[in-house]
């Protein structure tokens, strides 16, 4: 006698079905169920013994494997070894998996993707899998748009982050339909969530830094950070560490988180760019190469006196990498050493009316620039790798040009307008009742 399979829905069901609620197969397959990843059950008679267990799959295939090695043992007792798991004939030599699909498209990345991309993308694309394994989907095939829109409803974020996520795996589909895996992209009628009011914060304008927060921090790097007295404490420091941080006698001062700030805001390089600072960047005459443009062509941004002599003070004290040498080559641990400085310091001279990012030093670097009478836009995005579109969207607060264009617009097309005749306002004479 077979077996019969059914899923038993378990009280925290991925898709809301009742606790302890049955479906089948068949039911599954029709239109608009909504499918979970609650375990697959066996229930029978095998050797004259009615017994019911979980096989511990999720998806149909898998879990008729298990129930045929079942019924070929005979007996529940003494499970045989894990049978193996056949694949149905749809999805067989001719279709590709999705778990051999993720596999080549990270290993397509690894080989000319930055670090930080490249994990980005197994973050998703393992999500991808998993939730394929909960549909009991093995071939690509099977993935329509619906599948995707519900995938991302169970990522939990916002409409930004989901957007972006949306692009890995939009980027992911289309490199099956390249190599011939699928017949159609599912993720590419998929449009992107909206956020409203403050979500939404691809079109808002970039807050950098005024000068009077500058000033704020350069005066408690001056007055506060690092000003605490650090002891030495056996329980924290009782594994022997090595490398350029294992010296106790070295301590981060304000000076050199005010330096670092000050690189940040007169050259409007990012934080790891910052945190790498080569002294070779800057020229003898004190400009600094900030990025070098597709053409082959360096582009240079330039510092004043004293910052120059700050970095070159820097140099002949720590060696050319002007903040300390790293023995990681994972920038993400680099970076995240200046992060947690900068977080200290601004807890030290906050409130902020806006969260401080490091990002903003680099806006504060364009806000700068901008604010100069006869600098153009596109100087400015040239500086910043941007289009001097990008620079306008952004930046249009501290654009002058477009505040006295549109300035010359309106008056032009009201000065001159048929105004009504204009009758003097009554003057209070007094209290009113």
């Amino acid at each position: 006698m077979a077996l019969n399979l059914y899923r038993r829905h378990r009280r925290k069901c991925s898709a809301g079905h009742e606790e302890d609620s049955k479906s089948g197969e068949l039911q599954e397959r029709r239109k608009g169920w909504k499918r979970c990843g609650c375990p697959i059950t066996a229930a029978g008679v095998l050797n004259r013994k009615f017994d019911r267990r979980n096989t511990d799959q999720t998806a149909w295939d898998t879990a008729k494997a298990v129930a045929d090695s079942w019924e070929k043992a005979g007996t529940w007792d003494g499970t045989p070894s894990a049978p193996p798991v056949p694949e149905p004939a749809a999805e067989t030599d001719q279709l590709m998996t999705v778990d051999r699909a993720v596999r080549a498209f990270i290993d397509e990345h690894k080989e000319h993707s930055a670090r930080n991309t490249i994990r980005k993308y197994i973050l998703i694309t393992d999500k991808l899998k998993r939730y394929s394994e909960s549909l009991g989907y093995i071939s690509l095939n099977r993935w329509g748009p619906n599948d995707v829109r519900e995938f991302r409803s169970s990522w939990k974020v916002g409409a930004q982050t989901a957007a972006k996520n949306m692009s890995v795996v939009k980027s992911f589909f289309q490199f099956c339909l390249a190599n011939e895996w699928m017949d159609r992209n599912p993720a590419k009628l998929v449009k992107n969530l909206r956020g409203r009011g403050s979500e939404d914060t691809r079109n808002q304008q970039k807050l950098p830094f005024t000068e009077d927060e500058l000033k704020r921090m350069y005066e408690c790097c001056d007055t506060q950070y690092g000003k605490q007295e650090v002891k030495w404490s056996r329980v924290i420091h009782h594994h022997r560490v090595e490398g350029e941080y294992a010296r106790y006698n070295f301590k981060w001062t304000g000076q050199d988180l005010a330096d670092f700030i000050s690189v940040s805001t007169y050259t409007g390089l990012r934080i790891s760019d910052v945190a790498t600072f080569n002294i070779n960047r800057m020229k003898a005459t004190g400009e600094v190469h900030i990025r070098t443009t597709k053409s082959g062509t360096h582009v240079y941004t330039w510092v004043p006196e004293w910052l120059q002599e700050r970095i070159r003070a820097r140099a002949q004290e720590r060696g050319p990498l002007i903040f300390g040498e790293h023995k990681t080559q994972d920038m993400n641990v680099v970076t995240d050493l200046w992060r947690r400085k900068l977080k200290k310091l601004w807890s030290l001279c906050g409130p902020w009316p806006e969260p401080p990012t490091p990002h903003r030093f680099r806006h504060t670097f364009a806000r700068i620039l901008l604010e100069r009478p006869g600098v153009e836009v596109r100087d400015v995005a040239e500086l910043l790798g941007n289009s001097a579109e990008m620079v306008r969207k952004h930046y249009a607060a501290w654009v002058p040009e477009r505040q006295e264009r549109l300035t010359g617009v309106l008056k032009a097309a009201f000065g001159q307008r048929t105004k009504p005749k204009l009758v003097e306002m009554p003057k209070k004479t007094g209290s009113e009742d």
